[in-house]
């Protein structure tokens, strides 16, 4: 009787995938590496637009944890402004984004654990 065995996976082979990162976080990586004012590659409603220019606006003073937009490292501080483009449909708008280093002034009474 003979048998055949197939070859098995060792622990060489197993593939192991990259940490999966979201597309603002792989967009603020881009807007660091770029130090001058990076356009979002997407098209937002005049209303989202809008609303998430003012989010990273104001990301410098929520927790990390608490962001409604991932991506940015504690006590950075961005700029973000939103306007209408002309790249996509009538009423689509841009959201434009820089990073303006980290927040010199932080707020010692903003603890990690609150």
């Amino acid at each position: 009787m003979n048998i055949t065995l197939s070859p098995t996976a060792t622990s060489t082979s197993i593939r192991r995938r990259d940490k999966r990162r979201s597309f603002w976080q792989r967009s603020f990586d881009q807007a660091r590496l770029a130090g001058d004012w990076y356009r979002i590659p997407k098209l937002y409603t005049r209303k989202s637009a809008s609303q998430i220019a003012s989010d990273i606006r104001r990301s410098h003073l929520r927790r990390t944890k608490d962001q409604r937009v991932r991506g940015f490292r504690s006590a950075e501080v961005w700029e973000a402004k939103w306007q209408p483009t002309t790249l996509g449909a009538p009423g689509d708008c841009e959201v434009w984004v820089r990073c303006g280093g980290e927040k010199l002034n932080w707020d010692l009474n903003q603890r990690v654990d609150k």
